[in-house]
């Protein structure tokens, strides 16, 4: 029997979208927002997500990003978003991050039925050709990065971090309100999103957010002073590239 998991802060719409498909053979779970919603998603992995788009905790896209940043490489649920939005730059913005389909708000039952069952079949159809792939995400299109928390996952911009430092096999990331959230995974987990973000990797243990580098105090390696006047070692072998980057400021 196929999983669908029904993300939906509308009472009535997950409720009745829920009995019609356990009437229609399906096993059901449901969610009432983005965060919830996300933490199903990891512990059950559905066959198909059926997501409203505008939510609390989590919005439809914020939570779509949460799962592509997750899962990486891996091929995520047939997604499809339920919304009332039908601008073309909310379709494609959605479609970019990997949804496989919009339903338009209001929506008929039976076209539901019919857009999950192709799907589903499409998506059956090439695992069995053996070439699916998992989506590419446009990082540049999810501008706030999933930290894992006690209670699921917390999403920060990445205007707001100032640096990450790796501390064995933790690391803390230090936002612009003082905040400090410590993570229980290597920097390695992050490093490549963030270097997409206006990062750089000034040490081994240390990725600095380049917008909040205030100055370069000249040494052997040297430090920088970042905007919170906390002081950033600068490796030796890093030094030459962060010389260049600020040549090119200059």
């Amino acid at each position: 029997m196929e999983h669908l998991l029904i993300i939906e802060d509308d009472l009535n719409i997950r409720e009745s979208l829920s009995d019609l498909l356990e009437m229609s053979g399906f096993k059901i779970s449901t969610a009432k927002n983005g965060k919830e919603g996300f933490n199903m998603i990891m512990d059950s992995r559905p066959n198909l997500v059926l997501c409203d788009v505008n939510m609390p905790e989590l919005d439809g896209f914020e939570l779509l990003g949460a799962i592509n940043q997750e899962l990486k490489d891996e091929l995520i649920p047939v997604f499809l978003f339920l919304t009332a939005k039908v601008a073309k730059e909310d379709m494609r913005y959605g479609l970019d991050l990997g949804a496989d389909d919009y339903i338009l708000k209001p929506f008929d039952y039976k076209e539901i039925l019919k857009i999950i069952r192709m799907r589903l079949d499409k998506r059956k159809k090439l695992m069995s050709s053996g070439i699916a792939v998992a989506p590419q995400i446009k990082l540049s299109l999810f501008n706030k990065i999933a930290l894992p928390s006690d209670d699921g996952m917390v999403l920060i911009p990445f205007d707001s971090i100032i640096k990450c430092q790796a501390d064995r096999a933790y690391c803390n990331f230090f936002i612009k309100d003082g905040q400090t959230i410590l993570v229980s995974k290597s920097m390695k987990e992050f490093e490549h999103i963030l270097l997409a973000h206006d990062f750089l990797k000034v040490h081994k243990s240390t990725i600095v957010n380049i917008n909040f580098i205030s100055k370069y105090i000249s040494g052997r390696g040297g430090f920088l002073k970042m905007e919170d006047d906390s002081l950033v070692t600068v490796s030796v072998r890093k030094k030459e590239g962060l010389m260049n980057f600020i040549r090119h400021q200059s």
